[in-house]
């Protein structure tokens, strides 16, 4: 997770990630937030798409997200809290996430329950 440091979620934890370029597919938008956001190198194959998110407020469309989870080998190590351009990176469970009581996520990521993630 993010900590951004800039609007609209200044403050609050965010997935890493971003909007979509023009001739660019969700699959390599992803890789490159990823390199962008963290300055982690992925291959395209190692992303695994797990669905699309989408989201209305006062019954209008209001938006959607693409998510891809990528496996990680088991000695892999990236130690958190790390000082990043876009804010502060770290690891966060994903019981904590989706804790009713966490106020640190605003209101995005949208309350999701996962349990095959």
């Amino acid at each position: 997770m993010l900590n951004r440091e800039s609007a609209p979620v200044k403050g609050l934890w965010n997935g890493v990630g971003g909007k979509i370029k023009m001739n660019e597919t969700a699959k390599e938008c992803a890789r490159r937030e990823v390199k962008e956001e963290t300055a982690l190198k992925v291959h395209l194959d190692e992303l695994v798409y797990k669905g699309l998110i989408t989201w209305e407020a006062d019954g209008s469309d209001k938006g959607g997200m693409y998510v891809y989870l990528i496996n990680l080998p088991k000695d892999f190590s990236f130690p958190t809290p790390k000082k990043v351009r876009e804010g502060i990176l770290d690891w966060k469970k994903i019981s904590w996430l989706v804790d009713d009581q966490n106020l640190g996520t605003g209101e995005m990521p949208p309350p999701i329950i996962c349990p095959t993630c």
